[in-house]
């Protein structure tokens, strides 16, 4: 049974080279891909990609940067169930 609190997922667009990708109805321009599973026994099951595997490092010390997030990766962030911290 799908979980009630589950957001929608939805790929629209042409294959391989270009789309639109929302969750929770945002666009989730931070997403770089995603992989459907789809067992003949349970609903399918979408993983996203958020970065590469080991694509980027950077460690700075708190404080030392102003991070930002677009308000279009927020919102999808927070449709996944992310809580942004307090600011």
């Amino acid at each position: 049974m799908p979980d009630e609190q589950a957001p929608t997922f939805e790929y629209s667009g042409t294959w391989p080279f270009g789309g639109e990708l929302k969750i929770g109805g945002h666009p989730a321009g931070a997403v770089t891909g995603f992989d459907v599973h789809a067992p003949a026994d349970s609903i399918p099951v979408v993983t996203l990609t958020l970065m590469g595997a080991g694509a980027l490092r950077l460690l700075l010390a708190a404080g030392a940067a102003d991070v930002r997030i677009p308000d279009e990766t927020r919102e999808a962030l927070v449709a996944l169930g992310w809580t942004p911290p307090q600011s």
